[in-house]
């Protein structure tokens, strides 16, 4: 009798550990731009054409990038590129609307962590976006807690 209690309660144990990986696994995934609120600062990029430039810029700064919390995407016409690994379509079109509701010359969107937007900008300029990122009470936080 004991034994069956003992082995019900190992599986029972193991069924629900195995439940609690599946569902932090799945409860990661980032299937719309709000998942990112409190969690990433965002850049959306509105490319001028897929050689423009801009993805390669972003993945050179992956160091400034992961300190900062970014992720980014790039609205190539044909494509959604990112840092992610993988883009759902709900995340890839939350992207293109909201770029798509920009004026046209504003092809390059900050947003913190909070969910708004901080800067709208013309062309991207990294070193501009990390002086505004680290300008913001959130970042000075955060800067401070790291030392």
């Amino acid at each position: 009798m004991r034994f069956t209690f003992f082995v019900t309660t190992g599986q029972t144990i193991l069924a629900v550990l195995l439940s609690l990986i599946a569902l932090t696994a799945h409860g990661t995934d980032m299937n719309r731009l709000n998942d990112y609120q409190w969690r990433n600062r965002l850049i959306l990029v509105q490319a001028a054409s897929e050689n423009g430039g801009e993805i390669e810029t972003l993945r050179r700064a992956k160091a400034d990038g992961d300190d900062r919390d970014i992720v980014w995407f790039v609205n190539t016409g044909s494509d959604v590129v990112s840092n992610q690994d993988v883009l759902s379509s709900s995340l890839e079109s939350d992207v293109r609307a909201l770029l798509e509701e920009s004026r046209s010359d504003e092809r390059v969107l900050l947003i913190g962590k909070d969910g708004g937007i901080k800067s709208r900008e013309s062309s991207l300029n990294l070193d501009a976006i990390f002086r505004r990122i680290d300008a913001m009470p959130m970042r000075i936080r955060e800067m401070r807690a790291s030392d």
